[in-house]
């Protein structure tokens, strides 16, 4: 093995010192020599000053050494955006090292009809990790297609591969030639395959903007979605793009919203937006891609114009009932399950814990593992959910479930195995996962049997009848020889007596809260039902006090339509966002609410929609008063309705 001349330099430099007489080459009679002089000059038992420095000698080697090994490769990324322009407009290339720090600016090489300019090093620190990134401003001379790259450059030492990226640049276009509905329009991208009912799909809707049209940050939806057989999430804003469409160039703002079907059938969908367009006047030119708080319409008003995506038409398949497993329990997605049983070991009548674990991604609400059946070895009690942690948006998530078993007889030599079945959308079937079965150890009980005998006092040394009370119960202590009743002292004394009352109950109400208390720290969804009357009449208070205040529809229906989702959400465990008009109709109907109080919901949404989004209509303060008065009496009935 060939060493760094460096890192030779400074070894030689230390056998020279060793054995001055010893140069660097044949390594038999470098050690004889070595060997040579350690019988000469055996060492001796204290550490000399010549010993210290050639340790201190040592130290330097290793030090010098460890510099010259080569360093671990540096992560770099470079990306352009946007990568498609028109003639006029500028992109913004970043190259950032990942990983490093003290890096200096670093120029990239030039390119023909393409101004590059530096626009500094920017040093950060994220969860930890350290990384150096440079910003440059690409202006375009002309129209035309650059390649930017590939670059091989120098970081200390280091090559550093730089791929290869494109830039389109495109003659500026004529605006005043293009069709005012061609400045804004709309399309919504459905799954190219059919979704299965329950299956979790992606629904994009994209916004096509021209280059001169300045929009607003806030974008609303108006509708266009079926009201019922559809839960939709919460729509989250994509990165903003550019595309090509007719040969114009557009800007493109996509938002993305996870949707499951409740229902299998054929659907239309038209949803329409809500946009602001700031005047040309009120704001100079800006680049769209730039930060939030940079853009230049924070803050400015816009004029609000509603955009409507074509129709589209997509079709919802039922879940095959072909191989469909007995213990299928409605879950459609990607699951993974395991099960824990503790102890493995132990004695008749002593409980074992088993504990399923459940999570992945689809509607995991549906989602319920098999459990165990009562059987001649054991009983089975029933299982009960320890915790239900979905994502916000309801599509993922992960669940625990407990059971306890309690063995009958030592016979007992496993649990068999637990399966549990789930539709896999992708792959188009059925999937079963099975964990066990779990080999046991049951040890007979300390009494000898496995049923109580409560023996019943007689004469003859306390032999009497026995009295078989069950195989659930066992043994604590033996029977008593004579039975003793307190009743008549109690009696005598009436202040004992209330004491004794008094002290079981007040037990029996410790524990009962204690209980509550436990279930409420346990049971999400338990806890959830008990807030919801108190979150829905602390917004109707709200809606009570706006009246009073400021009589406008808006700032009374805003708590009203909050105290609805408030209550509802926590009612039905569903997470923030998740709460609609669509999902409450499907459970109304789904516990036979009666048509009028299903047409006064409606109504209810309905007008909160326009008041809060649209047009308000005019509604008086008389009106207002109804209103809250109808939702607290159907929310009140919503309390008694088995949702």
């Amino acid at each position: 093995m060939s060493l760094p001349p460096l890192t030779a330099w400074t070894t030689k430099m230390w056998l020279d010192t060793r054995c001055p007489s010893t140069m660097i080459g044949d390594g038999s009679s470098l050690m004889k020599k070595y060997r040579h002089k350690l019988t000469e000059h055996p060492p001796s038992r204290g550490m000399t000053a010549a010993t210290w420095a050639s340790l201190a000698r040592l130290g330097v080697t290793l030090f010098v050494f460890a510099l010259a090994l080569p360093a671990a490769a540096t992560d770099v990324t470079f990306d352009i955006q946007p990568r498609l322009l028109n003639l006029g407009e500028t992109a913004t290339a970043t190259l950032e090292f990942h990983g490093v720090q003290g890096i200096g600016g670093v120029d990239l090489p030039p390119v023909d009809g393409l101004s590059i300019a530096n626009q500094g090093v920017i040093q950060q620190i994220i969860n930890g990790q350290q990384s150096v990134r440079m910003n440059y401003r690409l202006v375009p001379r002309r129209a035309g297609t650059f390649t930017i790259g590939p670059y091989s450059l120098d970081l200390n030492g280091e090559p550093i591969q730089i791929p290869e990226i494109r830039l389109e640049v495109r003659p500026a276009s004529d605006i005043g030639t293009i069709d005012e509905r061609e400045m804004m329009f709309a399309r919504l991208n459905v799954p190219d395959t059919p979704p299965y009912v329950h299956q979790v799909f992606d629904l994009v809707l994209h916004l096509y903007y021209l280059p001169t049209v300045e929009l607003g940050r806030d974008i609303s939806l108006l509708g266009g979605f079926p009201e019922t057989g559809f839960v939709l999430g919460p729509f989250e804003e994509l990165q903003m793009a550019r595309e090509d469409v007719d040969g114009q160039v557009y800007n493109l703002r996509r938002f993305r919203t996870r949707v499951r079907a409740l229902t299998a059938g054929t659907f239309t969908l038209e949803p329409s937006l809500r946009a602001g367009i700031i005047e040309p006047n009120r704001t100079r030119r800006r680049d769209p891609f730039s930060g939030f708080f940079d853009s230049p319409f924070f803050g400015v008003p816009t004029t609000p114009v509603s955009v409507s995506a074509p129709s589209q038409t997509f079709t919802v398949r039922a879940i095959p009932k072909e191989g469909r497993p007995a213990d299928f329990s409605g879950a459609v997605g990607q699951f993974s399950f395991t099960a824990d049983v503790r102890p493995r070991e132990l004695k008749v009548g002593e409980p074992i814990t088993v504990t399923l674990h459940l999570q992945g991604t689809g509607n995991i609400a549906a989602a319920r593992p098999s459990a165990y059946a009562e059987t001649d070895l054991f009983r089975a009690y029933e299982a009960r959910l320890l915790g239900d942690t979905p994502a916000p948006s309801a599509d993922r998530g992960a669940k625990a479930f407990e059971q306890v078993i309690m063995p009958r007889t030592a016979d007992l030599t496993e649990l068999p195995a637990l399966h549990f079945s789930f539709f896999d959308p992708d792959a188009e079937h059925y999937r079963t996962i099975t964990a066990g079965p779990f080999p046991l150890t049951v040890h007979p009980s300390e009494n000898g049997a496995n049923a109580l005998m409560l023996q019943i006092p007689g004469a003859n040394g306390g032999s009497g009848k026995t009295l078989v009370l069950g195989t659930d119960i066992f043994y604590i202590k033996p029977a008593p020889t004579h039975w003793v009743n307190p009743a008549a002292r109690l009696i005598r004394h009436r202040v004992a007596l209330g004491i004794y009352t008094a002290a079981p109950l007040a037990l029996a109400g410790l524990w009962l809260a204690t209980r509550r208390r436990n279930r409420l720290q346990r049971d999400v969804a338990f806890a959830r039902r008990q807030k919801a009357p108190r979150s829905a009449r602390a917004n109707l208070r709200k809606a009570e006090a706006a009246l009073r205040a400021d009589p406008r529809p808006a700032a009374v229906f805003a708590p009203l339509l909050a105290a609805v989702l408030d209550y509802f959400g926590h009612r039905l465990n569903l997470p923030p966002g998740a709460v609609d008009a669509p999902l409450l109709r499907h459970q109304f109907m789904a516990a036979d609410m009666p048509d009028a109080d299903l047409a006064r919901w409606q109504e209810f949404f309905t007008l909160a929609d326009q008041t809060l989004y649209g047009i308000a209509p005019p509604l008086s303060r008389d009106e207002l008063s109804t209103w809250i008065s109808t939702v607290a009496t159907l929310l009140r009935k919503a309390e008694r309705s088995k949702l």
